[in-house]
């Protein structure tokens, strides 16, 4: 754990303290990452220092607790997205897709240039099936950073649940044109391929996603 006697940290200062929180997250250190974070919220208790407690807190697997920080930011400033964004990761990844879509409504209608919010909100919509709308937020994604591969790849997997194979092998390229050693987008383009009947490509790029595999 990072101590204060080694970086000359004075352990009254919330920055520091927040930031050293932030190393030892880096570096594992999660009871040294917490310890340090309440330190800081106790001190400065902003929306910001809640929302980062509630995250390391998710790292420890106590969501009860980082649910609890990410609602108190959101009391203290409504407007501060980051806060609903982690709300509607947790419940994602706690696999409530109705609750963490409320909460990326929230993220997005405050920061609707945030493009994790936008693809996060794309990929709960796909879960609870509202496909229409996943679509019009991967596009979104896309336009908001044309050069994030994840955006590309999620977007060609609702196409090929659309039975849209063009549209996803297209988005499959490009995917692997940003990010050319993925495996995960050679197999998939595999599937696209080997739904048009392009039987010989869609075999080789299966033989790319194993060897990349397999390291």
């Amino acid at each position: 754990v990072v101590s204060t006697q080694s970086t000359g940290i004075s352990p009254e200062c919330h920055a520091a303290l927040e930031a050293r929180s932030i190393t030892n997250l880096q570096m594992g250190h999660l009871f040294g990452a917490f310890s340090d974070i309440n330190q800081a919220v106790q001190l400065y208790p902003t929306p910001t220092m809640l929302t980062n407690r509630g995250v390391i807190q998710q790292y420890m697997g106590e969501a009860r607790n980082a649910m609890a920080d990410f609602q108190q930011a959101i009391e203290a400033d409504p407007k501060y997205s980051l806060a609903y964004f982690n709300a509607a990761s947790l419940y994602f990844n706690l696999r409530l897709f109705e609750k963490a879509l409320k909460y990326y409504d929230e993220a997005v209608k405050n920061c609707p240039d945030d493009e994790s919010a936008v693809l996060n909100r794309a990929i709960a919509r796909v879960m609870l099936k509202h496909y229409d709308a996943a679509m019009e937020d991967f596009n979104t994604a896309v336009s908001l950073n044309p050069f994030a591969a994840h955006s590309y790849f999620n977007r060609g997997n609702l196409h090929l649940t659309l039975g849209n194979n063009v549209e996803a092998e297209e988005d499959f390229r490009k995917a692997l044109s940003l990010q050319p050693k993925d495996s995960a987008s050679f197999t998939q383009l595999a599937v696209a391929l080997g739904r048009q009947f392009k039987k010989e490509e869609a075999l080789e790029n299966f033989r790319k996603s194993i060897k990349l595999s397999e390291g």
